[in-house]
């Protein structure tokens, strides 16, 4: 896709607890920038709850698809911004990435490994461009403490927090530790009271290491009234530390923080892959292993291998798309 070309956007899963309320609000020429930032306008939206889809449609002015797989043969590229869909994202994406259509996957991208493997697969039989992130990967921060790195030394201990109430939604510290430190992570460990409504959370990674750099954990809290996000790694030579707070303002907090997001999946969109499709996969495997560890081992270590290819987590939101969406 040239560059120079505006990307006919379709958004899906509009409706409750999705990113596109946000997301829509910066591409949208009468939006808060005063005009669009970006190479990509919203044209089609689709949500499993029709009227959430037409009162979307009517206040971005884009089309409302009937069918989750409507928007076939009239948009460029496709994102996923809902959360309680995640489960059946893979069977949403499925006719998009079969048809070449460019595609971002919600967070946490997949509730099973065979369905992840199912989409990355489809993907590169068909070459289409895939992006699965979390938006704290995208956040200039991060990029700064890895190329700070070097100068601390062998990494002896990361610790982490960030504000959530949750795991699998808005437990944004594991993507971004993964982006600064590498995806050679061998083991997780989740402790928490309850996944979806926490009192408290503790997610530590085991990073393999390597001839130079021995083992190391990531211990990554969640809490309440802490800051946005707070990441430290101790090395034998000194500490680097990157703290991250979100602005009373509601334009900065866009420009800030969804803004990259943005400009990384327009990018992916025009070919410029965020990241290989097997880093989809390692991600997805991290966020499993948690899961599997908190459910089926009681907060124990648990190897990413270890974890079934058909087992799945309790859902959110259990029931949230009706089977017979996939037959009509």
């Amino acid at each position: 896709m040239a560059d120079d070309k505006k990307i006919r956007l379709g958004a899906l899963n509009v409706g409750e607890y999705s990113f596109w309320g946000i997301w829509a609000e910066a591409l949208a020429p009468q939006g808060p920038f005063g005009a669009s930032l970006f190479n990509m306008e919203l044209t089609h939206c689709w949500d499993i709850n029709p009227q959430l889809a037409v009162e979307f449609g009517e206040k971005y002015g884009c089309e409302v698809a009937a069918k989750y797989d409507g928007m076939l043969g009239k948009v460029d590229a496709i994102a996923f911004g809902g959360f309680y869909e995640v489960p059946w994202q893979h069977r949403l994406a499925r006719p998009y990435v079969a048809a070449g259509v460019p595609t971002y996957l919600s967070r946490p991208f997949s509730y099973r490994l065979r369905d992840i493997d199912e989409l990355l697969d489809l993907a590169a039989k068909h070459s289409t461009p895939l992006i699965a992130t979390n938006v704290f990967e995208h956040f200039i921060q991060g990029a700064i403490l890895k190329n700070r790195l070097p100068d601390i030394g062998v990494i002896k201990s990361v610790y982490g927090v960030c504000n959530s109430g949750e795991y699998p939604g808005h437990f944004h510290l594991p993507p971004l530790v993964l982006r600064v430190l590498g995806y050679d992570v061998d083991q997780v460990s989740l402790l928490t009271d309850d996944e979806r409504e926490c009192g408290y959370l503790q997610d530590t990674l085991l990073f393999k290491g390597d001839d130079d750099q021995p083992p190391f954990l990531a211990t990554l809290h969640a809490g309440q009234n802490v800051p946005y996000a707070y990441l430290q790694v101790i090395g034998e030579k000194g500490k680097e530390t990157i703290e991250m707070t979100r602005s009373p303002d509601a334009r900065e907090t866009l420009y800030h923080f969804f803004a990259p997001q943005l400009l990384d999946m327009q990018q992916t969109f025009q070919g410029k892959s965020f990241q290989p499709l097997d880093i989809i996969r390692k991600k997805t495997q991290v966020f499993l292993a948690g899961y599997y560890s908190h459910l089926e081992k009681g907060g124990a270590f648990t190897a990413l291998d270890s974890v079934p290819v058909d087992w799945s987590p309790r859902h959110y939101k259990p029931g949230w798309i009706d089977e017979s969406v996939f037959k009509s």
